[in-house]
């Protein structure tokens, strides 16, 4: 397998709405129970994976965005803004269903690196899809178990792909990185511990 398809393929299975499924998944077992946990997990998925996939997919097919990667830092902000909507109605339904403050917080941390990433693609552009193993990691050995700290080995062989597949540079990637940790650090400190 040659560089280009290795780093095709590492970013494929490390995308950012597979990792908030396993987040969500432990959460909700670890602080819910029976169908509860069950129900939220799956509005919660529905929401944080499901339904930005299916948004970026349909700007792409309108031909709103040039590709449903987002590569073009011009074409970030809006539809970053349109999953931040996604995001808040999330939040405001698990406010609503009484879901632990866990729960609240890593979606509050989801809505927070994704503006934070929109604001910044105005001027420069930065890794979300790194962003999005790094914050989740963080609140998984938060709220989970310390021994989640083994999966930041993750962001080297992703940030790797994304420079070979020229998605970012050096310098986006490690920034996309320590943009989410430190906003799901202090938001789940604050919010849930």
């Amino acid at each position: 397998m040659d560089r280009k398809r290795l780093a095709e393929l590492l970013s494929l299975v490390l995308q950012p709405q597979a990792v908030a499924i396993l987040l969500y998944a432990l959460v909700s077992a670890k602080y819910l129970r029976g169908m509860r946990a069950l129900g939220l997990f799956l509005l919660s998925v529905l929401f944080v994976s499901v339904l930005p996939t299916v948004f970026v997919l349909w700007l792409a097919r309108k031909g709103k965005v040039s590709d449903p990667d987002l590569p073009r830092r011009e074409e970030r902000f809006f539809p970053y803004l349109g999953i931040v909507g996604i995001y808040g109605v999330l939040l405001a339904v698990l406010v609503l269903f009484d879901a632990p403050p866990p729960l609240l917080a890593i979606t509050l941390c989801y809505i927070a690196v994704t503006l934070a990433g929109a604001v910044i693609s105005l001027f420069w552009k930065i890794s979300l899809h790194l962003a999005g193993i790094a914050g989740p990691v963080t609140a998984l050995l938060l709220l989970v178990h310390p021994l989640f700290a083994l999966l930041y080995g993750l962001l080297v062989p992703l940030g790797w792909a994304r420079v070979v597949l020229r998605k970012h540079n050096v310098l986006q990637a490690v920034c996309g990185s320590l943009l989410s940790f430190s906003l799901t650090y202090a938001i789940v400190t604050w919010v849930a511990l």
